[in-house]
Protein backbone atom coordinates (compact mmCIF):
# COMPACT_ATOMS: atom_id res chain seq x y z
CA UNK A 1 0.00 0.00 0.00
CA UNK A 2 2.79 2.54 0.69
CA UNK A 3 4.39 1.33 -2.10
CA UNK A 4 1.05 2.61 -4.48
CA UNK A 5 1.11 6.10 -2.33
CA UNK A 6 5.06 6.79 -3.61
CA UNK A 7 4.15 5.23 -7.37
CA UNK A 8 1.26 8.01 -7.67
CA UNK A 9 3.10 10.46 -5.86
CA UNK A 10 5.70 10.03 -8.74
CA UNK A 11 3.62 9.78 -11.39
CA UNK A 12 2.13 13.12 -10.62
CA UNK A 13 5.40 15.04 -9.81
CA UNK A 14 6.49 13.55 -13.22
CA UNK A 15 2.91 14.44 -15.22
CA UNK A 16 3.32 18.57 -13.91
CA UNK A 17 7.36 18.44 -14.72
CA UNK A 18 5.75 18.10 -18.59
CA UNK A 19 3.17 20.50 -18.35
CA UNK A 20 3.46 23.14 -20.95
CA UNK A 21 4.68 26.52 -19.73
CA UNK A 22 3.15 30.03 -21.22
CA UNK A 23 6.02 31.17 -23.16
CA UNK A 24 4.86 34.69 -24.72
CA UNK A 25 1.45 36.37 -26.64
CA UNK A 26 1.63 37.64 -29.62
CA UNK A 27 -0.77 39.37 -32.19
CA UNK A 28 -1.41 37.22 -35.33
CA UNK A 29 0.46 39.48 -37.77
CA UNK A 30 3.40 38.77 -35.82
CA UNK A 31 2.88 35.16 -34.98
CA UNK A 32 4.73 33.77 -38.01
CA UNK A 33 7.92 35.61 -36.60
CA UNK A 34 7.44 33.66 -33.17
CA UNK A 35 7.09 30.29 -34.84
CA UNK A 36 10.03 30.33 -36.82
CA UNK A 37 12.02 31.52 -33.59
CA UNK A 38 10.57 28.30 -31.87
CA UNK A 39 11.23 25.88 -34.79
CA UNK A 40 14.92 27.42 -35.57
CA UNK A 41 15.62 26.42 -32.21
CA UNK A 42 14.04 22.90 -32.26
CA UNK A 43 11.35 23.64 -29.50
CA UNK A 44 7.82 22.25 -30.08
CA UNK A 45 4.87 24.21 -29.07
CA UNK A 46 1.51 24.67 -28.59
CA UNK A 47 -0.47 27.79 -29.79
CA UNK A 48 -3.59 28.43 -28.73
CA UNK A 49 -5.89 31.70 -29.35
CA UNK A 50 -7.39 33.75 -27.03
CA UNK A 51 -10.99 34.81 -29.06
CA UNK A 52 -12.26 31.80 -30.45
CA UNK A 53 -13.31 30.88 -33.81
CA UNK A 54 -16.90 32.92 -33.70
CA UNK A 55 -14.89 36.15 -32.71
CA UNK A 56 -12.54 35.78 -35.55
CA UNK A 57 -14.76 35.44 -38.14
CA UNK A 58 -16.67 38.57 -36.74
CA UNK A 59 -13.80 40.78 -36.13
CA UNK A 60 -10.87 39.31 -38.88
CA UNK A 61 -8.64 36.73 -38.09
CA UNK A 62 -6.12 40.14 -37.66
CA UNK A 63 -7.73 40.56 -33.99
CA UNK A 64 -6.79 37.41 -33.11
CA UNK A 65 -3.79 36.77 -30.28
CA UNK A 66 -2.15 33.61 -29.94
CA UNK A 67 -0.58 32.63 -26.46
CA UNK A 68 2.00 30.24 -27.14
CA UNK A 69 3.47 27.53 -24.46
CA UNK A 70 6.31 25.41 -24.64
CA UNK A 71 7.74 22.02 -22.27
CA UNK A 72 9.48 23.20 -19.33
CA UNK A 73 12.88 21.54 -19.79
CA UNK A 74 12.85 23.83 -23.10
CA UNK A 75 12.15 27.40 -21.02
CA UNK A 76 16.15 27.94 -20.46
CA UNK A 77 16.99 27.41 -24.29
CA UNK A 78 13.91 29.97 -25.19
CA UNK A 79 14.70 32.65 -23.27
CA UNK A 80 18.26 32.90 -24.60
CA UNK A 81 17.33 35.87 -26.95
CA UNK A 82 13.36 36.40 -25.91
CA UNK A 83 14.39 40.12 -25.47
CA UNK A 84 14.68 40.24 -29.97
CA UNK A 85 11.49 38.12 -29.87
CA UNK A 86 9.53 40.79 -27.91
CA UNK A 87 10.92 44.02 -29.05
CA UNK A 88 10.21 41.82 -32.64
CA UNK A 89 6.56 41.15 -31.57
CA UNK A 90 6.01 45.10 -29.95
CA UNK A 91 5.94 43.08 -26.86
CA UNK A 92 8.45 45.14 -24.66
Amino acid sequence: MFLDLFKKKKEEETASEQEPVFFISSPMVWSAHVESYLEEKGIPYLKQGRRGAALAVELGATQEIYDYYIPSEAVESAMEEIDELKQLVHFE
